[in-house]
């Protein structure tokens, strides 16, 4: 994928059957559908902010996210938690829920539903129309 927006409508495909897979009682497939969602959508992001969809060798992932959200307007501790969220449903949903095959409603389903408000924020930020210091995460 070479765009921005392409990274987008991936994320909201994703999104919309991991709602799909929760409401037929399929946590499992609907956790790796959120990190699919999740991950592109923060890949819209740093390649609209920073250039690039993946860090550069000796970045970390969460240094990353949180330089591109930071380079958007957002105050440094609400790039540093979105990082976080970031990170949380790599490890979370991706590795502990969907390979780890432990489902834990109150663990899990919070982060899942975060999703939503993630994807919608990288798309306020990637189209332009976010102001710094932007309620509603984390």
């Amino acid at each position: 994928m070479s765009s921005y927006e392409e990274h987008l409508d991936v994320a909201r495909h994703h999104l919309t059957e991991a709602y799909k897979l929760l409401e037929r009682g399929n946590p499992f497939d609907a956790a790796e559908k959120v990190w699919a969602a999740v991950r592109h959508a923060t890949m819209a992001l740093t390649l609209k902010v920073l250039g690039e969809a993946t860090p550069p060798k000796g970045l970390s992932w969460r240094s990353f996210v949180k330089e591109a959200f930071i380079k958007a307007g957002l105050s440094e501790s609400e790039a540093s938690s979105l990082a976080s969220y970031y990170i949380d449903v790599r490890s979370r949903l991706h590795g502990g829920c969907f390979y780890g095959l432990t489902y834990e409603e109150e663990e899990h389903r919070p982060l899942m539903e975060k999703a939503r408000d993630y994807i919608e924020l990288v798309e306020r930020i990637v189209r332009g129309m976010v102001k710094p210091h932007s309620p509603g995460l984390p």
